[in-house]
């Protein structure tokens, strides 16, 4: 789900070692690991090696390291706003637009909006949360994930200079009070403006300024720096210390952004005066391994996960219809029946289907919460009747094919009632 994980070094396979084994404890903020000896000794690493993992973990935010009698090394979550940055960073690199973001903040307002009227939620206004009448929303209907996930859409809104959510709206209110889906969609749709694929690139100066949300001169601010110098014409190679000497930053500073870069598969690092060099392709992977463990440790719950996937998976082959339809996507390939259903096929078919919504950062969100669901529900993700399932797969793809809207989006319905309903059911409904 996050994509082919290659470790350069022991010290980057010992760190998603360590990022594994956290999120199978469910991520215990807090919690003591012990001094580094003791942390050296479970790596199985010289000191060395456990020196730099520790760095790099340090500096992502997920280990707190703590000096003097009564230190050591203690579990910390990810910050949102590094979450946010990383996030940037990512299509910043990939050649992503605003459009990207603001798509997917409609699709967040959407799944709250869904919901909250079947909870029968009675909205009581804005109050102190600051973030937009989503947040509240989320927060009203009790699902922890889908305010994180507001909160994460918003931020990132709010630092590419988009317009922010209002505190409250009546018509929203109203509709959802009503039970009307329509009425509230359509009021959605209106409060997010037109969602336009002629919006300018997505910069990654902004990345740095997401990462300083946070209000430390961090190792993560500094990494997306130095990846938007290397990705300037004519952008600076330079040593670790030229850099910290030019930018103000230490050298163990700089060394921990190098690494992150390095982790997240940015930067190739180096022998020699000219230290790094930026890598010729990126991946979502360092954005989903900050974005999983912060959902895993925000408290959330299983049944939380899954009803944020289920709805987010559903917008995918609408999205995927609708760029056929306007002829931004190329062709789809159906997939040929197959004897051999087997779990690997299905996970397969719902990447694609997460490729073909064309909106990189719905894939990358869905796929962390597919993380987070593995290690908080202690079960993958994979439906029971696999067979049902490529099937209902192979006709939404049809629809994608022909470019018919309407088509997959009742099928991306019957798909969100299959995997919301019990297990019992499934095979009737799919």
């Amino acid at each position: 789900m996050i994509g082919a994980v290659a470790p350069a070094s022991l010290a980057q396979g010992a760190v998603f070692g360590m990022e594994l084994d956290l999120l199978r404890q469910g991520w215990p903020v807090g919690r003591s690991l012990g001094a580094l000896p003791a942390v050296q000794k479970r790596l199985g690493l010289g000191r060395p090696a456990s020196r730099e993992a520790v760095t790099m973990l340090e500096a992502r935010g997920m280990l707190d390291v703590r000096r003097g009698p009564g230190g050591g090394l203690f579990v910390a979550a990810p910050a949102l706003e590094d979450v946010a940055g990383a996030v940037l960073m990512y299509l910043a690199l990939d050649g992503q637009t605003h459009s990207c973001v603001t798509e997917f903040r409609l699709l967040v307002w959407r799944m709250i909006a869904h919901a909250a009227i079947q909870r029968r939620v009675v909205p009581c206004g804005a109050n102190a949360t600051g973030w937009g009448f989503a947040v509240d929303l989320a927060e009203q209907t009790g699902n922890t994930t889908m305010g994180l996930l507001a909160r994460l859409a918003e931020m990132l809104v709010r630092v590419l200079g988009g317009q922010p959510a209002p505190a409250h709206d009546a018509a929203l209110d109203a509709a959802v009070r009503d039970a009307d889906p329509g009425r509230a969609l359509d009021r959605l749709d209106a409060l997010a403006g037109v969602v336009t694929q002629g919006a300018p690139a997505i910069a990654l100066d902004v990345a740095e300024r997401s990462f300083s949300l946070s209000g430390r001169k961090s190792a993560m601010a500094l990494a997306a720096r130095m990846a938007h110098e290397l990705s300037s014409p004519g952008g600076a190679q330079e040593a670790e210390w030229e850099t910290a000497e030019r930018l103000g930053y230490t050298d163990s500073v700089v060394r921990q952004a190098r690494r992150i870069l390095q982790d997240f598969g940015i930067i190739r690092c180096r022998q020699g005066r000219k230290g790094a060099e930026l890598a010729p392709a990126t991946t979502p992977t360092g954005a989903i391994r900050l974005l999983a463990p912060c959902l895993v440790a925000s408290a959330t719950v299983a049944v939380d996960l899954r009803e944020a996937i289920a709805n987010l998976v559903s917008a995918a082959p609408v999205l995927a219809a609708r760029r056929v339809r306007a002829g931004d996507l190329g062709s789809v390939t159906p997939i040929a029946p197959s004897s051999n259903v087997g779990p690997i096929e299905v996970l397969l078919v719902e990447n694609l289907l997460l490729d073909l919504s064309g909106n990189p950062l719905l894939a990358i969100v869905v796929r962390s919460l597919g993380i987070a669901n593995v290690f908080v529900a202690k079960e993958p993700l994979v439906p029971p009747h696999l067979g049902e399932t490529i099937a209902l797969n192979r006709r939404i793809l049809k629809a994608i094919q022909a470019g018919d809207v309407a088509a997959a989006e009742s099928l991306a319905q019957a798909k969100f009632d299959v995997m919301q309903r019990p297990i019992e059911g499934y095979c009737a409904v799919a």
